[in-house]
């Protein structure tokens, strides 16, 4: 009995231990708790899944500020996101040992779309003699046009504060970092955007941008702008043609969306945010595409925290990885590839878990010409700044510019160091050939490509049909090298056929009626067109046309590859 007993205690104890014990996945420990249903496993590939609580996630967690001393302060921007489900409901805590100058808490919910927090440090030079070398220090933060401020008096030097964000997904430490210059110190030039991209204009268009020029250190700064002068060859000494993603329409907005001479070569799906006016992109399904002309590419990005890697494909060949280190939102420029044959190739973009900020890219194989200095101008060319912002207005004059791509260099000197500004932009040739957008509708088994789609709904074509975007972009008439691209109807078996063989290239019209051309199209691959490919199913006698090689996915719906039907943008 006594052997009995004390082997039933054994049990007991073992059990209490095993309830007891935590159990580990991934390198992280979870208690043995009957109650938990699910929970975060990571595959080893950044993939997380069952995860059925609210998760917040912070990016950057880590904020450097650089030297301040500005009364309009210093900003950057946080990214607050929930990676679980449900909803996460956040507020915010100031740093400790500081004044709240309004009593009330900023807070938040969070589903599917990311807040964007914004901090601004400003201060000013305490003048009373009290603390000397001391600043009055006001810390602000924004978010969806809400903020709240906090102040301490600061002595110079070095500065570290962390910002809490509560929540019921979790609380996250945010570090801010900051230095306040020494009474006497010299004066700091900072020049923003140090990339000013004019986008394509036409021969004879003036076109202005803006730059900020601020005193980043204590006595006044003295500067004088100039444009760069190098060889008298013509030919830029910049390697390739900048071009930015920046979208000033929408800055502020919450979503991005590419400008206007964008469009045509961008594509962008998933989720994209806006921040200041760039993409930004905190989700692995998000995908950016650009279509260029060249030899190569780069991408100018940034993953913060701790940098990280983009996942970058041309022509759907993966490349490897490149390293954005930290801080360097808009310094870092990462060569994707280099030494193609020049012509036509598609850049993809893979964005993953970390927060990816993407300013522009860069594009190699043509040659860049050199602005004349004489038609760009500035004003004001000179100033002088202490705490206040400089806007600098440089204006580009394009009445002597042949068509082609341009690129320079503004210097700013001062006393307090020199900051070189690139500017780049394309002039377009004169008359340039109208570009029509093609809209796709389906019903069953027809697919219906207009660039009418009022007058195609007056004549019943897509009453029903539904509305699938623009699919592609033709030529208006008369652009050289393009013909016209007809469609036809088959009436009995509901299906439009379209070529730019007027006889059919030799397929059977038997059945069909005309129905004239829809816009023009390229014979042969012109400058920033694609391939338009045709697929076919025999069992519905359907055509579906598509610049994706790859058909959309239809092979799995019965069509097949029936070659390319011309050239599109």
């Amino acid at each position: 009995m006594f052997c009995q007993f004390r082997i039933i205690m054994i049990f007991f104890f073992m059990f209490v231990l095993f309830c007891q014990i935590p159990f580990q996945v991934s390198g992280r420990e979870y208690p043995l708790d009957r109650n938990i249903k699910s929970i975060a496993v990571n595959s080893g590939q950044g993939v997380k899944q069952n995860i059925i609580r609210p998760v917040l996630a912070v990016a950057p967690r880590e904020i450097n500020f650089g030297i301040g001393g500005v009364s309009e302060g210093i900003k950057r921007n946080i990214l607050l996101k929930n990676v679980g489900s449900g909803t996460v409901e956040w507020s915010i805590n100031g740093p400790e040992g500081w004044s709240l100058l309004e009593s009330q808490k900023l807070s938040g919910t969070i589903q599917d779309k990311p807040a964007n927090l914004s901090v601004t440090i400003s201060s000013l030079k305490e003048g009373n003699g009290k603390i000397p070398n001391g600043y009055l220090v006001k810390l602000t933060i924004e978010v969806d046009n809400r903020s709240i401020s906090y102040r301490k008096h600061l002595m110079s030097g070095s500065q570290r504060v962390v910002l809490k964000v509560v929540s019921n997904g979790g609380t996250r430490s945010i570090f801010a970092k900051f230095k306040l210059p020494f009474a006497g110190s010299e004066p700091v030039i900072s020049v923003e955007p140090v990339r000013v991209d004019f986008g394509i204009i036409e021969p004879g268009q003036q076109v202005t941008k803006r730059v900020k020029v601020n005193n980043r250190g204590m006595n006044t700064l003295k500067w004088r702008a100039s444009i760069q002068h190098d060889d008298h060859t013509g030919i830029s000494n910049k390697t390739g043609r900048y071009i930015s993603f920046f979208n000033e329409d929408i800055k502020d907005s919450g979503a991005y969306t590419p400008c206007l001479h964008l469009k045509d070569v961008m594509d962008i799906t998933g989720k994209w945010s806006e921040l200041d006016g760039y993409p930004s992109s905190q989700n692995a399904h998000n995908v950016l595409k650009y279509r260029f002309w060249g030899t190569g590419i780069s991408v100018y990005f940034s993953i913060e925290p701790n940098g990280g890697k983009i996942k970058a494909y041309v022509d759907e060949k993966a490349r490897n990885n490149h390293e954005c280190h930290v801080g360097q939102k808009d310094r870092a420029e990462c060569i994707i590839v280099e030494g193609l044959a020049y012509g036509h190739h598609t850049l993809t973009i893979l964005a993953t878990e970390e927060h990816v900020i993407i300013e522009g890219i860069k594009i190699y194989g043509k040659a860049v010409m050199k602005a004349n200095p004489r038609s760009v101008s500035m004003f004001p060319y000179s100033g002088t700044t202490t705490r206040e912002t400089d806007f600098v207005n440089i204006k580009v004059n394009a009445q002597q510019f042949n068509p082609g791509y341009y690129g320079g260099d503004i210097i700013f000197n001062s006393n307090g160091g020199q900051v070189l500004v690139e500017v780049s932009l394309e002039v377009s040739e004169e008359n340039i050939p109208r570009i029509l957008d093609v809209y796709r509708y389906v019903l069953d088994n027809d697919y219906l490509y207009t660039t009418n789609p009022q007058e195609d709904v007056k004549s019943f074509h897509i009453r029903e049909h539904r509305k699938q975007g623009i699919a592609f972009r033709l030529f208006s008439p008369n652009t050289p090298g393009t013909t016209a691209f007809y469609r036809w109807y088959h009436s009995a078996k509901k299906v439009h056929f379209y070529s730019y063989d007027r006889n059919g290239e030799g397929k059977s019209l038997n059945g069909y009626s005309f129905e004239g051309t829809i816009g023009n199209i390229g014979t042969s691959r012109l400058t920033n067109t694609r391939e338009l490919y045709r697929w076919f199913n025999p069992d519905t006698g359907g055509y579906f046309y598509t610049t994706d090689p790859n058909g959309e996915g239809h092979l799995k719906k019965g069509y097949r590859f029936d070659g390319i039907a011309g050239y599109v943008r």
